[in-house]
Parts: C-alpha cells; structure tokens; sequence
C-alpha cells in the first residue's frame, strides 16, 4: 500500500504544473472504455489496480458464494450495459458503505447489507455509486484538487484522504470515528477499502449521484421512493446514537463532513421519485419485499450484528434491530442481540436499566425457537450481575440442560458451583418500630 501511496503522490506532483481541465473534459464514461495511456485518469486506474489487489486477497473480503451472487445481481441489473465493466467484492465490516472505483473495482459492505430493508435499497445505493463512475466524479475530484492547491498541498491532501482509510462514505460520523480508532483487527485502518474513497465529492458530484442513481434504479425495475427510505434510516440512526456528539452532526456521506445527509436532500429525491409518475409500494408490498429481502440475508444476521457490536454504538445497533423486528421475523435472534447490546452498554454499572432490558431481552429470545444456544448463558449472567442468585442458577442449568455438550460446560458448572456454596446475602435490617 506504501508503494501505491507514493507512486499515486508522484503522478500528482507530474500532472500538478499542467493546466487545469475545462469541466466537459471528463464526459459520461461509455461501456468498456479505457482512458489513454498517459493521462491523469490512466495514472488513477493504475493505481486503483494495485488497491484492488488488496481487496482481493483482503482477510475481510466475504467469499460465501450466495451472498456474493446476490449483490452482484443487484449491481448488474443497475449497470446495465456496463456490468461487464465491474467487479464486486463483498467485505465483512460493520459499517454503511458502498464504493466504485474509477476502474470499475466496487466494495459493498456488510454493514450496509444489514441495513437495507429491501433489494430496491441496496439497488439505489449501488446506483448512487455507479452515477459516481459513470460520470466520472474521481477524476472530476482529483482536478479540482490540483487547481486549487499546489503540488505539494494536493499530495498532502490526497494522503491525508488516503490515511482517512475506509472512514470515506462511512455513512455517519461515528462509523468514521470506530473505523479510525478501533485496533484489534476490526478493520485495516491502512487499507482503504476502495480507491473511491480518496475524493471528496462535491455537493453537486453527491447530489447528480443521487439522481443518477435513482434513475439507473428505477430503469432496473426498483421502487424509486427506496431512496428516501435509506437515506431517512440513515438519519434517523445517527439520531439514535449513544454518543452525543454524532447526534449534533448528524449523518454524513463521508468523513469530511462536507455532505451531511440533510432532509433537503431526502426532499429533493422524493420529488424526484414523484417526477417520475411511477406509483410506490404499498405497505403490503414493502413488507413482502422486506421479507424476501430477509431470506437472502437471514443466513448472516448473527455474524453481522456480532460484528456491529463491536462499533461501540450500542445505542444505533438497538435502533437497527428494532427496525429489523418490525415485521416479527427472526425474533429469537433479534432479542437476543438486543440483550447483548444493552448488556454491554450496562458495562460495570450494575444498577443500571440497561441490565434489566438485556434480562427482559433474553428472557424474550430464550422462549423463541430461533434464538442462539447461549441465550440462557447470557441470562445467567445478567442475572448474576443484577444479584439475582436463584434466577441466575435457573438460567445456568437451563442452559446446561439444553446444550449438555456445550463446549463452555465446565464454566457454566463452575460458576454454578460458586453461586449455590456462595453465602446467602444477609437479611435487611428490620424496619424501626412505629410509635
């Protein structure tokens, strides 16, 4: 990645005394073109080319067949004639994002799969990004930074964006923060994720993205008002976090901060939608198609949430499985991974109502069929930690009995152990005497 870093820096630098570019330089790029040897878009491709390479042998990358079938239906439908064009990589991290390449290398992350409630949303936000390589928005970018700094400064810019690292489109301001901040393997804060992310699109690049995108979905047959809809969850998510500070900024397309996902853009793609004289769906459809959605990505639920707790915004992963429980599907594990957020978020604090709604939580899941074998575990603990002895031992044999093979049995015959020899807690003293 260094290598690439510092060849990228020096096609800056070559091209940065060049003039700048008339804006109708870079046209709608057409099926199959390549730019020219020796220009600025070319030096762009070559470099994309070695990210790419990355991505391609990234630890990250998700190879389960499916699902990767899946997305890259959807992504053909919306490119059309250019799906030859594109190839589709599918990483496991926890946050919003999509990205194409101006090579035509696109990323979708798990992340935004879980939070799509329909194919039509995953179709326009795939949408949104193609507008971005279709017109040729990268390169439109990088020539605005070179007229307006000097070599040295756009390099220094470009790099910057670069050590940004995947916090480009993350979808909100906290997503950025976790991505920049977590260690621990959660993400290569190094890696980048997707060339695009070196730009900083103009209000006007995201805006003619939004319209081109929602175009491309409704000629692929989508519902045009899911638009609205991702974008509104996107909003309506940053407002549910627990950090107070990613509640006053508000959503943000990327880590500069410069395109906030204000309800004037939501508006503006509503009046398109309703431009287009095509009828919505019906509540009867949308549910229909959220549970068909469902069944594409049902088989990762668990692994995804997992890794959504380990954002630390257990405040937008509860907001996130309440939209998911909407229609009742999937209820065992939705509790379930709701207990699990508001355990964690409980922390040390053992008066805290947080304890008592991940116990409300698990009680819930452990009476449903498709909740996880540890919920009775996990409720034995909260129990544990909320001074619930008797309650604790009921939930911890529950679980041995279920799961007698499980293989933390020892543990969980340990603890119970401790909890039936422990001393019973002394009587509180007796109320004064009335007069």
């Amino acid at each position: 990645m260094r290598r690439a870093l510092t060849a990228l820096t020096g096609a800056l630098l070559m091209t940065a005394t060049q003039p700048a570019v008339a804006a109708d330089t870079y046209p709608e790029r057409q099926p199959g073109q390549i730019p020219a040897a020796g220009t600025l878009e070319f030096s762009i491709w070559e470099e994309t080319k070695k990210a790419e390479r990355d991505a391609r042998t990234s630890g990250e990358r998700n190879h389960d067949e499916a699902l990767n079938a899946y997305v890259r239906s959807v992504l053909d439908r919306v490119a059309g004639d250019y799906k030859g064009d594109l190839r589709l990589y599918v990483m496991d991290r926890p946050f919003f994002n999509a990205s194409m390449a101006p090579n035509g290398y696109t990323e979708v992350w798990t992340g935004l799969l879980l939070r799509a409630q329909t194919e039509d949303e995953v179709a326009f936000v795939l949408g949104h990004e193609f507008a971005h390589y279709r017109h040729n928005h990268s390169t439109e970018a990088f020539e605005t930074v070179k007229s307006n700094q000097n070599a040295a400064a756009a390099a220094g810019m470009v790099i910057a964006i670069i050590g940004a690292g995947a916090a480009a489109n993350a979808g909100s301001y906290s997503a950025a923060r976790d991505i920049s901040n977590l260690t621990g393997g959660l993400i290569d804060a190094v890696y980048l994720g997707a060339i695009a992310s070196y730009f900083a699109y103009s209000r006007d690049n995201e805006s003619e993205a939004d319209r081109f995108g929602n175009t491309y979905a409704l000629k692929a047959g989508y519902d045009p008002y899911a638009a609205v809809r991702i974008w509104s969850y996107l909003i309506d998510e940053t407002k549910a976090s627990d950090y107070e500070r990613t509640r006053k900024r508000g959503g943000r397309i990327n880590v500069f901060g410069s395109h906030p996902l204000e309800s004037e853009r939501v508006d503006a793609l509503s009046r398109q939608a309703e431009g287009f004289m095509v009828k919505g769906d019906s509540d009867a459809v949308q549910k229909e198609k959220r549970a068909a959605y469902r069944a594409h990505i049902r088989p990762y639920l668990g692994p995804w949430l997992r890794d959504d707790l380990r954002r630390q915004d257990y405040g937008q992963t509860l907001f996130l499985i309440g939209e998911l429980q909407q229609d009742g599907l999937d209820r065992g594990l939705l509790s379930f991974y709701a207990g699990e957020a508001y355990r964690l978020r409980a922390k040390d604090n053992l008066g805290s109502q947080d304890l008592l709604a991940a116990a409300n939580a698990y009680s819930e899941a452990a009476a449903l069929p498709d909740a996880p074998p540890e919920t009775r575990r996990q409720l034995g603990e909260v129990y544990r930690r909320m001074g619930r002895t008797q309650d604790a031992i009921a939930a911890y044999e529950s679980y041995l009995r279920t799961y007698p093979q499980a293989q933390d049995a020892w543990m969980v015959e340990d603890l119970l152990s401790g909890l039936k020899t422990a001393p019973a807690p002394a009587a509180p003293p007796p109320a004064p005497a009335k007069n």
